[in-house]
């Protein structure tokens, strides 16, 4: 059963980085009612209606590779329902829109192309979303990459997850 995520806010879009396949990127917030900690979620746009959904504890914002460090609050079932209820809004403004979630591995995970510890639970919590009547969603272990595809926007699901994950690999 699905988590009550927390209150979030749309902070803006950047287009600073926009490229042939990367459109822009939505900036939203949250704060955690449990830690306190504050969070920013990036959701970036990409050609094919695809949104690829990162966030990072605002602790870590300015290390290097903040998308893999863990805040050690031990609420990841309410910062992941967060992040999908922030997917939910964006598939009610574009009903065409599937989503890819990229496990970050850390120096903790044995080998970073396969299955690591963000992967698992990103993994774990998608089954729980309560969200099958809208998105098919594929596990790709050896990219720690889950893809939820629009059951009504893409036909060709398998060819479509394909050109997602030779995309980003």
């Amino acid at each position: 059963m699905k988590q009550q995520g927390y209150p979030y806010q749309f902070v803006g879009t950047d287009t600073t980085d926009s490229d042939q396949y990367l459109q822009k990127t939505f900036i939203y917030r949250f704060r955690s009612t449990k830690s306190g900690h504050r969070y920013t979620v990036q959701v970036e746009q990409y050609i094919d209606n695809l949104y690829c959904i990162k966030f990072f504890d605002e602790a870590t914002k300015l290390v290097l590779g903040k998308f893999s460090q863990l805040s050690g609050t031990y609420e990841p079932r309410a910062i992941f329902s967060t992040v999908a209820d922030i997917a939910l809004d964006i598939y009610n403004k574009d009903s065409l829109a599937s989503f890819c979630f990229v496990g970050a591995s850390d120096g903790k995970d044995n080998a970073p192309e396969v299955k690591n510890r963000r992967y698992r639970v990103y993994s774990l919590y998608l089954k729980d979303l309560g969200i099958e009547h809208l998105f098919k969603p594929w596990f790709i272990d050896r990219y720690s990459m889950c893809v939820l595809v629009n059951l009504k926007a893409v036909a060709d699901r398998q060819a479509y997850v394909s050109s997602i994950v030779t995309f980003f690999t």
